[in-house]
């Protein structure tokens, strides 16, 4: 006898399989009627979820998905190595596919994942808010998911990301212990959950410093041509900060020749921190100081956690809640920051 399976369920409703999958999850975006409707029909249909299937499925195949924002210079190319480099070792094939900042490709990426039967699926969401449909598309793969870098909190999956307030936090530090009394910060997207963790632990050390955070300091920059400008106005006002905080590579090789060309002299009459994957700040001139944001060891820690995930067959558990793993990026002082002593 055929085994039953939440199309099944959808074909005799005539309605959608991701809303099948949700009501029998007693998802609150389905009405009350409608999942009793739907719950009646599963029992009537002898519906049972194949939680073993899942995970044979998830033991025999050897590629995994990775969906990241946007394919750039900065980071995810680090992240992308460290990912390959773990995956080859272990006999797993990679598939990669860019969303391009858009939420709709982000859930045609998760199903493209789905119909090429996926052990698993790294993911680094895009700026965009998230939608019950993109969350129940995932959740219907039934396959471990590992976020990374831009997640969406309170979902049941793991996280590799960096610790943003306390790396902000310890960036406008660091910028303090050398003296600098206005310091700005130039951050990105600020509907970004990184932005905002970052911006908020950029006021928070300022605040701990007994400094006002002057909100003409702070600015966003949607890319590298747009923190130039920014790093422009910033270095015109008569009261220019004499400490920079730049929030992502993207940002410093924007901003960093406005600074330069200001006439300040770097780092005496201004100072100039990063977070950066570590690359970029030795190819800049003068040699910008920056918290290592190790893209390669986010992407090897990812796929270290995928496969344990895969090994293990945690998907089969539906009280699985995720563990997330903060990274703590080390100082890296160079030519744009007052060296310290000690």
């Amino acid at each position: 006898m055929k085994r039953t399976t939440i199309k099944d369920i959808a074909q005799q409703l005539g309605i959608n399989p991701s809303t099948v999958s949700r009501a029998l999850k007693d998802h609150p975006d389905i009405g009350a009627p409608l999942r009793a409707e739907i719950k009646r029909l599963a029992v009537q249909m002898h519906y049972r979820p194949n939680h073993m299937a899942v995970y044979l499925r998830q033991r025999s195949s050897k590629l995994i998905g990775l969906i990241v924002p946007e394919v750039t210079m900065f980071f995810y190319p680090s992240v992308m190595k460290g990912i390959q480099n773990v995956l080859h070792d272990a006999g797993y094939n990679l598939i990669m596919l860019p969303s391009n900042e858009s939420l709709e490709r982000e859930i045609d990426n998760i199903r493209i994942c789905s119909e090429n039967d996926v052990a698993g699926i790294m993911l680094s969401f895009s700026r965009y808010r998230h939608t019950s449909e993109q969350l129940s598309t995932l959740e219907e793969i039934g396959a471990p998911v590992v976020m990374f870098d831009k997640i969406i909190e309170d979902l049941p999956y793991d996280a590799i990301i960096l610790e943003d307030f306390q790396s902000a936090y310890d960036a406008v530090n660091h910028l303090v212990a050398t003296g600098c009394k206005r310091i700005a910060g130039i951050f990105g997207n600020p509907e970004l959950r990184i932005t905002q963790l970052r911006l908020d632990g950029f006021k928070q050390a300022i605040q701990d410093a007994g400094m006002e955070c002057n909100p003409d300091y702070i600015c966003f920059s949607n890319s590298s041509y747009e923190a130039e400008k920014d790093a422009r106005k910033l270095m015109s006002r008569a009261d220019a900060p004499d400490g920079v905080f730049a929030m992502t590579d993207e940002i410093i090789i924007g901003s960093l020749p406005a600074f330069v060309r200001s006439g300040k002299k770097i780092p005496e009459e201004c100072s100039i921190i990063c977070i950066s994957d570590g690359f970029l700040p030795y190819c800049l001139h003068p040699k910008v100081t920056f918290l290592h944001h190790d893209g390669y060891e986010v992407g090897s820690l990812t796929a270290q956690r995928m496969l344990k995930l895969i090994e293990e067959g945690v998907i089969a558990n539906k009280n699985y809640k995720g563990t997330v793993t903060m990274l703590k990026p080390p100082l890296i002082e160079l030519d744009t920051t007052v060296k310290l002593k000690g």
